[in-house]
């Protein structure tokens, strides 16, 4: 059974409760609505869905000050570190993944807060994944974003795709209903056009 319909009217209440302030008033209310969608659409598109939010988040519920920037929405080096620790690199482990296509906005592309090498150098994904990894994360990004640019997203080696996207779209105003359709777009056209898997991760919380 698809929970998606089931959750409509539990989103849309939500989405009317947060988006009565100004455009990018986002908060975690809103980013957790979003990810239950995202979570749902996973299962009806037969896709794997990564939860990428509680992982930043303490017992308390509320998101760890440490894996943030000052900003309070972009990842400190301890954030990305436990990204990837904790649920990519296992998963990618499991499935055998050798090439990893990293799509979504300023979230994925900031990767190189991390520093190797006795920060000698700024970190690629390549580095926290231990596989070769295509950083296609791009800062500002909306879904409709990725979308117009998935062509050059797209490379012969890549194994499997990670689909982080969201973030901006709330900022935006943008409603939920439009960001799954708009997810739904990036998942199959890259299914269809390369034919390989696609990961829907969900978007990380806002330190607030």
């Amino acid at each position: 059974m698809r929970l998606y319909p089931l959750l409509c009217p539990v989103l849309v209440a939500i989405s009317l409760s947060c988006g009565s302030g100004l455009t990018g008033d986002t908060n975690n209310i809103e980013i957790r609505a979003l990810n239950v969608a995202l979570a749902s659409k996973a299962q009806a598109l037969n896709v794997q869905y990564l939860d990428t939010y509680s992982i930043l988040v303490g017992q308390n519920g509320k998101p760890v000050i440490f894996f943030f920037q000052p900003d309070g929405e972009h990842l400190s080096e301890l954030g990305y570190l436990r990204w990837a620790n904790i649920v990519l690199v296992p998963f990618i482990k499991a499935q055998g993944i050798t090439c990893a296509g990293m799509v979504g906005d300023s979230i994925t592309r900031r990767v190189y807060v991390v520093e190797v090498q006795n920060g000698t150098r700024p970190a690629t994904w390549d580095d926290l994944l231990g596989i070769k990894a295509y950083n296609e994360g791009v800062d500002g990004e909306t879904s409709q974003d990725v979308i117009n640019r998935l062509d050059s997203c797209i490379q012969p080696d890549i194994d499997c795709y990670f689909l982080m996207i969201g973030n901006n779209d709330l900022h935006a105003g943008i409603p939920i209903e439009q960001i799954i359709a708009n997810v739904e777009t990036i998942v199959r056209t890259l299914q269809t056009r390369t034919g390989k898997p696609v990961v829907i991760q969900a978007v990380m919380p806002l330190l607030q």
